[in-house]
């Protein structure tokens, strides 16, 4: 049965059921380990990874942190550091500026115009 999402609805409630004996263990815990969160709830890696990186436990005053996916500078929430979400995006405006530069030089050459013409036949 297909809720929309990739998991089914047992998935979803035990998913869930898994995050609140974390988020729980968490509070009676705040100053655990990520290995002694693991160890109490039998909750997957995956799953308290992920809390953690949603930045779920900084609500509660707690602060986790782990590596930057590009870098490994240590951070407290989200995949990236600041400087290297800067530095993607800077990477991503380049990118978009040399399409339009592109497009542009196109539009030149007739490449998009509506009337292009078919090639002479013999």
């Amino acid at each position: 049965m297909s809720t929309g999402g990739k998991v089914c609805p047992a998935c979803l409630d035990k998913q869930a059921d898994d995050e609140m004996k974390v988020i729980e263990y968490v509070r009676d815990n705040p100053k655990c380990k990520v290995y002694e969160i693991l160890e109490a709830t039998g909750v997957a890696e995956p799953i308290v990874r992920r809390l953690i990186e949603e930045g779920r436990f900084i609500q509660e005053g707690i602060n986790y942190s782990y590596p930057c996916k590009k870098c490994g500078t240590l951070i407290m929430s989200g995949k990236f550091c600041e400087n290297c979400m800067k530095e993607m995006q800077e990477e991503l405006q380049g990118v978009h500026a040399k399409i339009a530069e592109q497009r542009e030089a196109d539009r030149g050459h007739g490449m998009y115009s509506k009337d292009l013409k078919k090639p002479a036949t013999k």
